[in-house]
């Protein structure tokens, strides 16, 4: 069957040449990216030359480096973080060099028993190659005792939508939800890149597929989360 997610978002995360202390709330809201009420209810962590890093209720989480621009949306809707986005690099700072863009789906979901999390990681991890090892992590009987999966990364490379990239995806135990015990954590990472992403010119050609791919990558990272969800009995 498959399950909903107890906490979903997606973020956005850019790597090129940022200038991190341009990045502030009224920034933004004199953009008209957010407005000014929202501005002034922005809780922030961090305005400094080399990072920056803030959020704002109910729009999005930002932190930007030198080095890295990422942005986060919790609620629908999520391509609103795809818009801003856009906004910024297309039309305020276009030519800002951006050679790499990765669209993350994140979810933790719960499966209600340790022991059902246990069925599926074994699942997906079998203990049988572990031999006399994998024997003995099977007779836990306790939660505390509980071993098995604890992370799988699977990636996939020569995809045929773009000329440099990959999607991996990664799974382990949640450790928010579920007390730690029958959670389940997913991030499904679609990645693309330049032949030479320190090269880059500027943000058209990644902020472009940004804003291409945007919808059909969250719908296959649906896809993906959903084949694990669905192997919950």
């Amino acid at each position: 069957m498959r399950i909903d997610p107890e906490i979903s978002s997606v973020t956005i995360v850019l790597r090129g040449h940022f200038n991190p202390k341009i990045f502030q709330p009224f920034w933004f809201a004199r953009h008209r990216i957010i407005t000014d009420a929202a501005a002034e209810s922005a809780d922030i962590n961090l305005i400094h030359p080399t990072a920056s890093e803030f959020s704002i209720n109910e729009h999005f989480s930002l932190h930007v480096d030198l080095t890295t621009f990422s942005i986060t949306r919790l609620e629908a809707p999520l391509v609103l973080i795809s818009d801003i986005v856009r906004r910024v690099f297309v039309e305020l700072l276009p030519h800002t060099p951006i050679g790499q863009l990765g669209i993350n789906r994140l979810v933790h979901f719960n499966v209600e028993s340790w022991q059902e999390r246990s069925r599926i990681g074994r699942k997906m991890a079998p203990l049988e190659p572990w031999g006399s090892w994998g024997v003995d992590i099977a007779k836990a009987e306790k939660v505390e005792e509980q071993g098995g999966l604890r992370a799988l990364t699977m990636i996939q490379y020569g995809l045929k939508d773009r000329a440099h990239g990959f999607i991996q995806t990664s799974i382990e135990p949640s450790l928010v939800i579920g007390n730690g015990r029958t959670g389940i954590y997913m991030i499904v990472n679609d990645h693309y890149q330049l032949a030479k992403p320190d090269d880059a010119p500027d943000a058209r050609e990644m902020i472009g597929l940004l804003g291409e791919r945007f919808e059909s990558s969250l719908r296959r990272s649906e896809e993906i989360i959903d084949q694990v969800m669905a192997l919950k009995s």
